[in-house]
């Protein structure tokens, strides 16, 4: 049976956000470290959301299986909701799991007015 790896630190060091805030009308991009599976040629499957201050998702980028390129993921955030309506500014999370391992990331994310 394949065992799935998905380095965790609880300050949200594994992932990577740049620009650090995310302004009107531009886009963020998120890096994270992929998930090594042992023992299977399978690709992880990953869930990259975005929660509100109340945990609640706002806006899914990445949802299913990905291939990483150099042992790295990337996803963009345009700031909008899953609706497709622009985000009010505030503080959101930024959560990175890996389906199926129990293990996943986190990071804050900054929306300004």
């Amino acid at each position: 049976m394949a065992e799935t790896y998905l380095d965790y630190d609880r300050d949200g060091a594994g992932i990577e956000l740049w620009p650090e805030a995310l302004r009107s009308g531009d886009r963020i991009h998120v890096a994270f470290r992929a998930a090594r599976v042992v023992g299977a040629m399978s690709v992880p499957h990953y869930e990259v959301t975005v929660l509100d201050a109340r945990c609640r998702r706002v806006a899914t980028l990445l949802r299913g299986r990905a291939r990483p390129a150099g042992g790295v993921i990337c996803v963009d955030w345009d700031g909008r909701d899953d609706g497709g309506a622009w985000v009010p500014p505030g503080l959101y999370r930024l959560r990175v799991e890996s389906v199926g391992s129990g293990l996943r990331l986190e990071r804050t994310i900054y929306v300004e007015p």
